[in-house]
Formats: C-alpha cells, sequence, structure tokens
C-alpha cells in the first residue's frame, strides 16, 4: 500500500477521513502516490490554528518573514529536477515544462523575500497645519487559497509567498487532480520552520473543503484561480459577508487568425491546459495546413524529456480533434 500524504494542519501532519489515489494522467497504471482528504471538521481546525497565529505572525519582523520565503525558494531550486517529474507525471505537461514551472516556483518565492525587506508606506502633509497623513500597509489576516490543477506548484507559489510575505496566516486548499505538487511544497514549508498555525494544507473536495472556507467569516480573504463559474459562486458568497476577494477565473477565449504552427503552440503547449490556451479558431485556409502540422509532432509519455506535447488523458484528444475540425474547447478548471 502506498505511503499516506496528510494533510498539514496546525503544525501537524494529520490524516483525513479519506483518502484517494493520485495517477499519471498519461500512464493510468502509474499510481503517483495516495493522499488525504479531509473534512469540513479539519476545515474547521485549520482556520482555528491560522487565527490563533495570525497576532503573533503579523507582528513578526520582516527579517524572520524574508529568512522563511528564501529557505523555501533555496529548497525548491535545490530539488527542481525531482519536483519536475512529481508534476508532470500528476499533471500531464512535458518534462522540462514541469521543472520549469518547480524552477519559477522557487524564483517567486526568492522574489518576495526581497519584498519582506522593502515594505514600504507613505508620509503626506495635510492641508492642516502642524498634521501629517502616514499610510501604511497591514496584513489582512487568514487567507485561503485554492488553486487549479493546470500549474500545480506556480499557482500555489504566486499565492502563498506574497500572503506570507506581508504577513497574513494561509489555509491552502490545491485542486483535488493534483494533489501531488501540493503536498511536496507544503512539506518544505513546513521544514522551512514556519510557525504553528502560520500555513495550513487541507486538501480535499471542493465541495466540502473549499465551501468551508469561503463561507467561515474567520477568513478574511479568499484567493481563487479556476473556473469562471466557480469564480462566480465564490464571488457571490464572499461579497455577502464582505471578505476581500482575488479571482482570476479562466476565461473563454476569442477568434484568433493565427499562423498554424503558431496556433498549434498556443494551443497545446501546457499539455493544453492554460487559462491562455486558444479556445476557438477559424482556419478556413490553414486546417489543412493544421492538420499536417498536428500529425508530425510527436507525442510520448510525460517523463521523457524530449517530449514535444503531453498524452494527458485529460487533454490529449483535445489538440487532435482541434487540427481536423478548426476548432477547440478547452476543458474548465
Amino acid at each position: 500500500m502506498a505511503e499516506l500524504h496528510r494533510n498539514y494542519i496546525a503544525g501537524e501532519w494529520v490524516a483525513g477521513p479519506e483518502s484517494a489515489k493520485n495517477l499519471n494522467p498519461s500512464d493510468t497504471s502509474d499510481v503517483v502516490g495516495e493522499y488525504a482528504r479531509a473534512d469540513r471538521g479539519q476545515a474547521d481546525t485549520a482556520i482555528a490554528a491560522a487565527r490563533r497565529a495570525f497576532p503573533a505572525w503579523s507582528n513578526s519582523s520582516v527579517q524572520e518573514r524574508a529568512n522563511l520565503l528564501d529557505a523555501v525558494g533555496n529548497a525548491i531550486l535545490a530539488r527542481k529536477d525531482e519536483f519536475g517529474r512529481l508534476l508532470s507525471r500528476e499533471e500531464g505537461k512535458t518534462l522540462p515544462e514541469g521543472v520549469g514551472e518547480v524552477v519559477r516556483a522557487g524564483q517567486i518565492s526568492k522574489s518576495f523575500r526581497g519584498e519582506a525587506l522593502r515594505l514600504a508606506g507613505e508620509k503626506i502633509p495635510s492641508v492642516r497645519p502642524g498634521v501629517d497623513v502616514e499610510v501604511t500597509r497591514e496584513p489582512v489576516g487568514v487567507v485561503a487559497i485554492i488553486t487549479p490543477w493546470n500549474f500545480p506548484i506556480a499557482i500555489p507559489a504566486w499565492k502563498i509567498a506574497p500572503a506570507l510575505c506581508y504577513g497574513n496566516c494561509v489555509v491552502f486548499k490545491p485542486a483535488e487532480l493534483v494533489p501531488g505538487s501540493a503536498w511536496a511544497l507544503s512539506e518544505l514549508i513546513a521544514s522551512a520552520g514556519v510557525p504553528t498555525g502560520v500555513f495550513n494544507l487541507v486538501m480535499g473536495h471542493g465541495s466540502v473543503v473549499g465551501e468551508a472556507l469561503i463561507g467561515d467569516p474567520r477568513v478574511d480573504a479568499i484567493s481563487f484561480t479556476g473556473s469562471a463559474a466557480t469564480g462566480h459562486s465564490i464571488a457571490e458568497k464572499a461579497i455577502r459577508r464582505m471578505a476581500k476577494l482575488q479571482l482570476a477565473p479562466h476565461r473563454r477565449g476569442s477568434s484568433l487568425p493565427q499562423a498554424y504552427t503558431i496556433a498549434l503552440f498556443r494551443r497545446c503547449r501546457n499539455a493544453s491546459a492554460s487559462s491562455r490556451s486558444m479556445t476557438r479558431l477559424r482556419p478556413e485556409r490553414t486546417s489543412a495546413r493544421l492538420s499536417m502540422r498536428h500529425s508530425s509532432s510527436r507525442i510520448s509519455n510525460t517523463s521523457a524529456s524530449g517530449s514535444a506535447k503531453a498524452p494527458s488523458s485529460r487533454t490529449a484528444a483535445r489538440c487532435s480533434s482541434a487540427a481536423s475540425r478548426g476548432t477547440t474547447s478547452r476543458p474548465r478548471c
């Protein structure tokens, strides 16, 4: 039986009430690992831990936060090949893209290490004599971070690093299709010495864990990337209780009369799983060329270092059908 990868809550690795196998989409006989799934009770415990940790972390020194982010960034870069292979196995993109995404995640963490050391405010003279106006930037509080499956380590890094940099506490819920990269990143954050409760990982269903995070008044802010439909639902619920909100919903594209080589790249890079992937094409005079170009592209397992495209079971058929009929439809994340 595969080792169970647990959730990280209040400084401890804890099993969930259920678990699920994480399968390689380009080779479904390859079990990446088994990962715990949290319930509402564990989501509640994670939120409570983050809330307890917030007073101390929000008043921590900028050097302490910078040191944490620097350590995380260095650890990610040191294991880029290992994590890149894991990412490609579970998400379905080519190995070079997987390694590249991991490198980007490490760079993001180190970039915010620098930002932590140059937090700035403003001092403005008032129109009233002897009075100055001082503007400072304060931590928001507990931030729920909900991420998609198409960039399973870069997007979490984009959200987690700035949240920790500016003194917020995090409850992180990754997409249930790609828990491996999220767990690996979380393990590095825990090993880097993050204080208890400042960072929490709750893997599980969006309908269970996600709903618990969105509706809890102890969660001060929500950062979400995913489908437009889910983003609209989150926005409606967050606005009801006036929670701060950052959304990056995946949008539908428009007709793009691109050359066929560029069109194929735009459609099939990252195994077609990008919010910037082409979603509609009208190649009245180029469909034959697009089909020829697609037929000459080499498809192999995601772990192959020279793969031209990754045959993810979630996305592989879409490139082929796009070339033959001159239109595409991207999956919703």
